[in-house]
């Protein structure tokens, strides 16, 4: 069946709402998405159904309940390429990522680690508080002028040694992509773990950790029209192994002595208490629905609406950040308004029922390596559709008034 954006939008009953009188324009997809019928509908059944404790209880509901856990788990490992005991259940990229700082840290290691100007705040501060802690390096890399990362800078970078290089896939704020198979073999050529980012490109584009061949890969439930609270961390089972739990309880122990304990099984020795099951049952609807879609007709789809919202663009007035080629965007734009603070381009598109997202964006190194303090962001989805970038232009031709 032919992608249609339309009969997509008919499952988002948010997007039949209005803002100030005006019917609802949502261009704020990269700090969250809106969720579908079918993802309410998961959790909804999970409550009315089968609301219970799971890998717990030997009576019916729980083991109904661990049933639809144990799936929903297997559906999610499956949508990356990854074996089921590889992904861990957390909050969301940024839980997933300060996990691996803090555990990599109780590791023997040469406590230095590569990363880029691109990153998200999360991908940033846990490794600058870690190498700190030890007394290591943090070597922050480049950017090109195709606004990916400098792989001369990396290639050199790890040739001086590192423990870790790791990367954001997309960036949140430019919306380009990083060449993560070729940052993969370079960093393993150096004998380098290499961790990705992939909040901004699960969602979006077909991805197999198979391969990319990352070491470990966090992304987020909600950017994938699951919902909040629920994210994934990847990691290769041979790694897995040799960690620590952080966090001890309930749920993770196979046996506990008034001395001792033994751990359980990979992953569950990492997901201490009771976990986020609806958070997990909505994350496999979404899986489900994003499958059913086709990522690459996503991904497809997104382009075209870059294409249309950088066409359209009065070049006098707007100043956009990145690549000049539409098809080097993976569905996120950021941009100025010459003369208008970001701010005030986002509170007057408000008005007009257009939500976008303004400001450093969680990446003020690199916003600021842009020569600015602050940027307007529009990020699209696979309910967006060209009628609406139509009215995001409009509103933007409205306001040369201001200037």
């Amino acid at each position: 069946m032919a992608f249609d954006p339309y009969e997509v939008r008919e499952d988002f009953p948010i997007l039949k709402k209005t803002v100030n009188g005006k019917s609802l324009v949502y261009f704020d997809n990269a700090a969250t998405t809106q969720k579908p019928v079918q993802v309410v509908e998961a959790i909804k059944d999970y409550y009315y159904n089968y609301n219970s404790n799971v890998l717990r209880s030997i009576n019916t509901l729980s083991s109904q309940a661990t049933d639809l856990y144990i799936e929903s788990r297997r559906k999610i490992a499956r949508f990356i390429g990854a074996e089921e005991d590889e992904i861990i259940f957390n909050k969301n990229t940024t839980e997933g990522l300060n996990f691996l700082a803090e555990n990599l840290a109780h590791r023997t290691w040469r406590s230095s680690v590569v990363t880029s100007i691109m990153e998200h705040h999360s991908n940033l501060l846990p490794w600058r508080r870690i190498v700190s802690e030890k007394g290591g390096k943090l070597t922050v890399v480049g950017m090109n002028d195709e606004f990916t990362i400098n792989m001369e800078a990396v290639e050199k970078s790890l040739e001086e040694g590192c423990e870790i290089l790791t990367v954001t896939h997309v960036s949140n704020v430019l919306g380009t992509s990083n060449p993560v198979k070729e940052l993969s073999r370079l960093a393993h050529k150096h004998g380098s773990l290499f961790i990705l980012d992939a909040a901004q490109s699960i969602p979006h584009i077909p991805f197999n950790v198979k391969e990319v061949d990352p070491d470990c890969m966090a992304f987020s439930g909600h950017k994938m029209l699951g919902p909040t609270g629920i994210g994934v961390l990847y990691v290769k089972r041979s790694m897995l192994e040799d960690m620590e739990p952080r966090e001890l309880g309930g749920g993770m122990v196979k046996t506990v002595t008034s001395e001792t304990q033994v751990y359980e099984d990979i992953p569950f020795r990492f997901e201490a208490g009771t976990p986020n099951i609806e958070g997990v049952v909505g994350l496999a609807a979404a899986v489900d629905y994003l499958s059913k879609t086709g990522l690459k007709n996503i991904a497809e789809h997104e382009s075209k609406l870059v294409k249309h919202f950088l066409d359209g663009l009065d070049k006098s007035t707007i100043e956009v950040y990145g690549p000049r080629e539409s098809d080097k965007y993976v569905g996120i734009v950021s941009f100025n308004f010459k003369g208008i603070h970001p701010h005030d381009v986002a509170q007057m598109l408000d008005a007009d029922g257009i939500m976008i997202r303004s400001g450093a964006l969680c990446a003020e190194p690199l916003v600021n390596a842009l020569g600015v303090n602050a940027v307007a962001r529009v990020s699209f989805y696979l309910y967006n559709v060209f009628e609406e970038v139509d009215r995001l232009h409009e509103s933007l031709r409205r306001m040369k008034s201001f200037i």
